[in-house]
């Protein structure tokens, strides 16, 4: 809701151009005064604007009727509707009608904030993650009369699946992008005491124009894989949407994967910007080769202009890798020393649920709790284990319901070919029956696996089984503290759950 406080006709002549005011006529709006502008009908109050925004369930009407019921004075809108006794504007395109207006109204804070934006299926979080404590890290180095002074001010702040806010004492919101009117509040409440903002950019949020408005001079693509079919349909649908970020206007710089077959596509087909590709490609701009990996995580070289620079990052996985290289690349971009950039790799530490250890003293396994929920990503998170693990690999995942059914067997498939022992289980089966969710996922399978609709069982199960050698991985939630079962949310942490066990294997070995 905005402070408006004008009269319509006052509001009219700002916000709008002549051509493109319809259904108001003079008697409609003298004397009419505008309160608030409103973009969530339930908001509405007498004297109040509403800005009526696509609804993907299509209820429109619905929120046009209540709005108007409750004393709306003005509707703003891009479709015309039945029933409406109150002026209209009619816009080509509200979205970016109230983006623009939005963006106006927080200029004066947010016009200093240089916002990044990531994109990609999988390495959003970490990479927005990873790029917040390596600016911080810069800033400390750089500045440290700065940080002596009792000022408690980052560089650099995230926003997306996590929440938004300081890397580490994030504000919650249960989804990737906000909706276009919080967006913009959270992005001016950023500016108060942020230099940068990196922003997760889902498909979702561009195909729905909710970032309208927002003035990104960066732009970040870490890869394409299959996710989100039942809503974009196809791979090439999916892609258009991701390639959107990297057609946006105020555009300065763009970081690419080359490595990823659709990143060299978008590198290709890039202009008027500066870009530094990253990769283990020889074409890349910033190349770099993995040394190492042990149980300290990973040794990188890094190859920029004629430069070379090693570091060690405590981070597990080869997909980490490139996502140091992704935040590296932007640090690039903004002037950083290559040198001092890549020593200050050396404070990154995993982001909540992206491959995080769940351990105890003692002669149990460690367990590793990943948000992991495409083919790819569950590929990779395997596939980078391996190096770590001295023993076998067993493995907890499912698939969630009222989503991409078509990933269902490949998730399964990739599950026996590339853990030692596997344990499909519930995933969030929403309104879909989990039994059926886990006959879709291993009907084609003729390994040998073990099924468990209980989460908390399959993960017992797991553990139980697992030598103190071995590694355990809980796939596919990660941070998420609930699971969706008909209609309910109920509590759930893999995290929570993997502690129990082990602290009771734990007790079992001691009494053996």
């Amino acid at each position: 809701m905005i402070n408006v406080n004008q009269t319509l006709s006052d509001f009219l002549i700002k916000n709008f151009e002549a051509n493109l005011v319809k259904s108001i006529s003079d008697k409609q709006i003298d004397g009419v005064t505008i309160k608030h502008l409103c973009f969530d009908s339930r908001e509405v109050k007498e004297g109040d604007a509403f800005v009526v925004l696509p609804s993907v369930a299509g209820n429109e009407q619905e929120y046009v009727d209540k709005a108007t019921a409750q004393g709306c004075k003005l509707i703003i809108t891009q479709q015309a509707f039945e029933n409406v006794t109150v002026p209209a504007v009619l816009v080509a395109d509200v979205m970016d009608w109230a983006g623009q207006f939005l963006k106006r109204y927080h200029q004066k804070k947010t016009q200093a904030l240089n916002v990044m934006g990531i994109t990609g299926t999988n390495g959003k979080s970490s990479i927005s993650f990873y790029l917040a404590q390596l600016l911080n890290e810069l800033e400390r180095v750089n500045n440290p009369e700065k940080n002596n002074s009792g000022i408690n001010k980052q560089a650099c702040a995230v926003m997306g699946t996590l929440g938004y806010g300081p890397w580490d004492q994030l504000k919650a919101t249960g989804m990737t992008t906000l909706p276009l009117e919080k967006l913009h509040a959270a992005l001016s409440e950023l500016s108060e005491n942020f230099a940068h903002v990196a922003i997760e950019v889902s498909s979702h949020g561009l195909e729905q124009k909710r970032l309208s408005g927002v003035e990104f001079s960066l732009a970040v693509f870490s890869n394409l894989s299959r996710d989100h079919l039942d809503y974009h349909g196809t791979m090439a649908a999916y892609g258009a949407e991701k390639a959107k970020l990297f057609q946006w206007p105020t555009l300065q710089n763009v970081v690419i994967n080359i490595d990823d077959a659709y990143g060299a596509q978008l590198a290709g087909n890039l202009q008027h910007v500066s870009c530094i590709s990253y990769g283990k490609d020889s074409n890349a701009t910033l190349r770099f080769t993995l040394d190492d990996i042990d149980n300290a995580g990973l040794v990188i070289s890094f190859y920029y202009q004629g430069q070379q620079a090693q570091t060690n990052v405590p981070l597990y996985g080869e997909f980490n890798a490139y996502n140091s290289a992704a935040a590296l690349a932007c640090a690039l971009t903004m002037g950083f020393e290559f040198e001092q950039a890549v020593a200050a790799l050396h404070v990154l530490i995993p982001v909540e649920g992206r491959m995080m250890q769940v351990q105890l003293k003692g002669d149990v396994p460690l367990v590793l709790v990943d948000y992991a929920h495409t083919p790819d990503a569950l590929e990779q998170v395997l596939k980078s284990v391996q190096s770590h693990c001295q023993g076998e690999i067993h493995l907890v995942v499912g698939c969630g319901g009222d989503r991409d059914q078509g990933k269902r067997p490949l998730m399964a498939k990739i599950a026996v070919q590339f853990a030692d022992k596997v344990v499909f289980t519930s995933d969030n089966p929403r309104s879909e029956s989990p039994e059926k969710i886990l006959q879709d996922m291993t009907q084609e399978l003729s390994a040998e696996f073990v099924q468990e609709v209980d989460r908390k069982t399959a993960v017992e199960l797991a553990v139980l089984q697992a030598d103190a050698n071995d590694l355990v991985i809980i796939a596919g939630k990660g941070h998420e503290d609930y699971q969706e079962i008909s209609g309910q949310r109920l509590y759930f942490s893999d995290k929570a759950v993997a502690l129990e066990a082990l602290q009771h294997k734990l007790q079992l070995e001691k009494t053996l």
